[in-house]
């Protein structure tokens, strides 16, 4: 094989695997102005709580206080035992309620009997929420792929749509779990779809193949994302590739103005918490 037969090779091979790797990451691409919806505004993480100040996460008191604001909120839904749809984000009640059980392993009956964080604030469900934001900010509503197996987490994802449908106000969905979110994209094709990402495996982990993948978003092509919500200390080259490609970020949960004022200038979206930024970018 000549020399030039030889770069050749090569230069076929490296387009070879480009082509697959952009075929793996290319995103979703969410039209103008749905993007325009939720680019450069501040969401108060679970609500604008206060767990300590009697403010508790995901509470109506929460949403109600962030809407009081001007924020957008981030949310996370999830199904009891019996399958009502509740806002809660923890895959147990322990740190939040102090009762040691899987959301999924008590009926809504006991759950309404529980309360948060020490208040007489008890968990909502999430048409509750719907009803107290009312469409007067947007709302970022995580699926979370919790419980028993993927039917489990398909039907979340239905309730999730029936509670939604009608809804007088801005919305989109993501989840960790690009199931989710594909299935999102297959049913919902003109609601706004997003993938979080919390970074590369830590040491230990399970299934770290799966989270290295999704923290290189080479699981895009599964569900294609017209968003991508990114744990802020662990942006990646990834990220600012798919951007370039279309996709609009969502950075999380951001904890203070120093780090605020760093992703007004470089990303899109920002889910915050413990501090109180302007409802839209400054910058």
């Amino acid at each position: 094989m000549t020399l030039g037969e030889s770069l050749l090779l090569a230069l076929e091979l490296y387009c070879l695997v480009m082509a697959v790797y952009l075929f793996l990451v290319f995103p979703g691409r969410a039209r103008k102005e749905e993007r325009e919806k939720f680019e450069r505004r501040n969401f108060a993480h679970r609500g604008y709580y206060d767990n300590d100040g009697g403010v508790p996460e995901n509470s109506l008191l929460a949403f109600e206080a962030a809407m009081q604001e001007g924020y957008g909120c981030e949310l996370d839904v999830q199904f009891t035992r019996d399958k009502k749809l509740i806002v809660f984000h923890d895959n147990d009640f322990l740190r939040m309620c102090g009762v040691d059980k899987k959301v999924w392993e008590m009926d809504w009956a006991d759950v309404q009997q529980l309360r948060l964080a020490g208040t007489d604030e008890r968990i909502p469900t999430f048409r509750e929420v719907l009803d107290t934001v009312a469409g007067r900010n947007p709302l970022i509503v995580e699926i979370k792929a919790e419980g028993i197996d993927m039917k489990w987490y398909t039907e979340v994802c239905e309730a999730t749509a029936r509670e939604l449908e009608g809804y007088d106000g801005d919305y989109c969905i993501e989840s960790f779990h690009p199931g989710p979110v594909r299935w999102v994209w297959k049913n919902l094709p003109n609601v706004t779809r997003g993938l979080l990402v919390n970074g590369p495996a830590e040491p230990g982990s399970k299934n770290v193949l799966l989270i290295n993948a999704i923290s290189e978003l080479l699981c895009d092509f599964y569900c294609r994302p017209q968003f991508i919500a990114y744990r802020w200390d662990c942006r990646n080259l990834a990220l600012k590739i798919v951007k370039k490609l279309g996709a609009f970020s969502v950075m999380w949960t951001v904890p203070n103005e120093e780090k605020q004022e760093i992703m007004e200038k470089e990303e899109d979206c920002i889910i915050f918490e413990h501090y109180h930024p302007d409802t839209r970018f400054t910058h």
